[in-house]
């Protein structure tokens, strides 16, 4: 498991925990939940922020929160076409 601000921009994880309970129902009210797949957008060690897109929305998330989002970092794509 990895915290959220240690992935880079274009890696996929899925969200395994939220472990900040204020950040944790602030996302529930947004359809937010833990099992959905999160981008980074950008992360860069210059912003105080991360941009992420989850469920077809981007959210700009503070470092410190985006720390207490453990995920679990996909490895392979998968295509049916």
């Amino acid at each position: 498991m990895k915290p959220l601000t240690h992935l880079r921009p274009g890696q996929r994880a899925f969200i395994v925990d939220m472990r900040n309970s204020h950040l944790c129902a602030k996302l529930f009210e947004l359809g937010v939940f833990p099992g959905d797949l999160v981008e980074i957008k950008e992360n860069s060690g210059d912003n105080q922020s991360i941009v992420v897109s989850i469920n077809n929305h981007t959210y700009n998330i503070v470092k410190g929160a985006a720390e207490t989002i453990m995920t679990n970092v996909v490895s392979f794509d998968i295509c049916l076409n």
